[in-house]
């Protein structure tokens, strides 16, 4: 058994992802006028976790898989849509930016099922399930 649980982690990672993009999604719908503005995303998930500081996989035995802990920081950068610029300079694209929320939905709504379905496994093997 995981005594760890390191999939909460993951899901709660995955959250924490979540939470901080939707965050810049926000941010960049309310700047959408902003002469000037460029919009902003972090790092898909999959490459932080690959990629980023605070996961490092590990085998601790045979076929299982670990993950360090901490929390991924995830940092803004620049992304612009093709064609969003405006003669003010501004690089929001409301369009984008909509699809970019309704991923973050989804990414949350993944996280918070791999939680409900961890916790019904964990109520039913100590039988309260």
């Amino acid at each position: 058994m995981d005594h760890n649980l390191t999939l909460l982690r993951l899901a709660s990672s995955l959250a924490a992802h979540a939470t901080a993009r939707q965050g810049l999604v926000a941010e960049n719908i309310a700047n959408a006028d902003t002469p000037g503005y460029r919009a902003r995303d972090v790092a898909d998930f999959a490459s932080t976790l690959e990629e980023g500081p605070g996961f490092a996989a590990r085998t601790t035995r045979a076929g299982h898989m670990d993950l360090a802990d901490g929390d991924p920081r995830f940092e803004a950068r620049e992304v612009a849509a093709f064609g969003a610029e405006t003669p003010n300079g501004n690089s929001v694209s409301l369009e984008d930016q909509m699809v970019r929320g309704a991923e973050v939905r989804q990414s949350h709504d993944l996280a918070l099922g791999v939680y409900r379905k961890t916790m019904d496994i964990l109520r039913t093997s100590i039988g309260k399930g």
